[in-house]
């Protein structure tokens, strides 16, 4: 069968299954992001091993799908960056920036700490300690999404902190590779390629890599945020008016999608960051644009349509747990390391920062999912030979296992009652924003007719208190009302 084919039967088979998961989910009101992971699992190497009957044979398609997915990712990104709620991520600053230290110290000291007590060597055990740093801001964004709570003051501490803690688990990543020898033009990026010029060039420099490499990546960091950020908030609405006098069909979407992959590549060349952290910057500007509404509405049909399900079902479909056989304890103690570590590690930085209990809580359990960067570094390790197929075992298992329990634990935590929500609830009821009667009741979107926002009503626009009431468990056939 021709590549082209084997794609189009590949998406025929998904996209259907990952909706129907998605629904049956949401109908006993778990979060639908279960459903259309738990579809890459069935249909991954544990099981049916979809990727390699014999219809599919060649690999190209499942390269070209692995694509997709990776773009779906980026628009993901994009269109949490769209969501946020500006001011809060303002007032969250310097508590997402602890909560971001503590998540990547508290993981990576009893991560490897823990392997070596399993045997490990410590620069096996440091590499797992690695990737078990950064949080996958993709996953915990669109549980958010999905439980309608994008304007609350967690959700921006999540994303904030879990968006910093991808650069310093890049730093992380750097100071593992910094450890192994790897080959010359194999890396991408400016930092990379200027500190191996650099090391051939200046001697001190060839005697201190470590110290040059963190010195470039530090700068190009700092560049590519102020840069790319200050590019975005002088030309974006420009831009944008100059895109709607086009008479092309959705010629806007199409060119903002443009951008938003030029800022994901940017990311990673000149930022040496992640490429969705570019795709959640220029989103965050997006956030503060007159266009915002219009742009939201556009994507969510490419994103949610397509792009976006066929992220979350290649995580199962590229998992295989056949090589875990004989290190179940290991694979406990470290899934119970790698929860333990963001749970409390980022929820007490939260609780210092100001939040009551059960606001850290959310926190934390916001930030229990690993993804990209995990696996990178798990990839690194990989290649070098320093992992065996266990601990590869181990650590995809981790990934796919966090990710599953990140959405039942933040929408177990939202359950719960926070002191703080009632403040806020009576102080916008003194103010006549919204009544508090019935605050800890919530109806599902079914049932809320009502209490419904207007058509063309941007959640995130709301007030806290209307958020908590009006927010609460959007699914995506109340999003339509936007």
């Amino acid at each position: 069968m021709q590549p082209a084919l084997q794609l189009a039967l590949l998406l025929a088979i998904l996209l259907p299954a990952t909706k129907v998961a998605a629904s049956v989910c949401a109908r006993f009101n778990i979060p639908p992001i279960i459903g259309e992971l738990m579809v890459g699992v069935l249909l991954g190497p544990g099981a049916v091993n979809l990727m390699h009957l014999r219809v599919f044979g060649g690999g190209q398609a499942t390269g070209a799908l692995m694509l997709l997915a990776q773009v779906g990712a980026m628009v993901l990104m994009f269109i949490a960056g769209v969501e946020t709620d500006i001011d809060r991520m303002r007032e969250a600053s310097v508590t997402a920036f602890l909560v971001a230290l503590s998540g990547v110290i508290w993981p990576f000291l009893l991560g490897a700490g823990v392997a070596h007590l399993f045997g490990l060597s410590w620069r096996t055990a440091c590499f797992l300690g690695g990737a078990l740093t950064a949080t996958s801001v993709s996953i915990s964004a669109r549980t958010l999404m999905d439980a309608g709570r994008m304007a609350s003051k967690e959700a921006t501490v999540i994303l904030g902190a879990a968006v910093i803690d991808d650069v310093m688990g890049l730093f992380v990543l750097a100071f593992l590779a910094a450890s192994i020898t790897t080959e010359k033009g194999t890396s991408f990026g400016v930092a990379s390629e200027v500190s191996a010029w650099l090391q051939g060039k200046i001697p001190f420099a060839a005697n201190h890599p470590l110290l040059v490499q963190m010195t470039m990546i530090s700068i190009c960091v700092a560049l590519f945020f102020v840069v790319g950020y200050s590019l975005a908030k002088k030309w974006l609405d420009p831009l944008v008016h100059l895109l709607r006098k086009l008479t092309a069909t959705e010629a806007v979407p199409s060119c903002v999608l443009a951008l938003v992959l030029v800022y994901a590549v940017s990311a990673e060349w000149l930022g040496s960051v992640a490429a969705i952290t570019g795709a959640y910057l220029i989103g965050y500007v997006f956030a503060g644009s007159q266009f915002k509404a219009d742009i939201e509405r556009s994507f969510y049909a490419i994103g949610h349509g397509l792009l976006i399900p066929l992220f979350f079902v290649s995580i199962g479909l590229t998992s295989d747990y056949r090589a875990l056989g004989g290190h179940w304890l290991l694979l406990g103690v470290i899934l119970f390391v790698a929860i333990i570590g963001k749970l409390f590690g980022c929820g007490l930085a939260a609780l210092g920062s100001g939040m009551d209990r059960v606001r850290s809580f959310r926190v934390g359990c916001g930030m229990i999912s690993r993804g990209e960067v995990g696996l990178i570094v798990t990839a690194m390790a990989t290649t070098t030979g320093i992992f065996a197929e266990s601990e590869i075992a181990v650590m995809v298992a981790v990934v796919l296992l966090t990710t599953l329990i990140t959405p039942l634990a933040l929408r177990g935590a939202f359950h719960l009652q926070s002191p703080q929500d009632i403040e806020e609830g009576l102080l916008e009821s003194d103010l006549g924003s919204v009544p508090v009667a019935g605050h800890a009741s919530f109806s599902p979107p079914e049932s809320r007719a009502a209490g419904s926002p207007p058509n063309g009503t941007n959640s995130s626009m709301l007030t806290p208190g209307q958020s908590n009431l009006l927010a609460f468990g959007t699914n995506d056939r109340a999003r339509e009302t936007k």
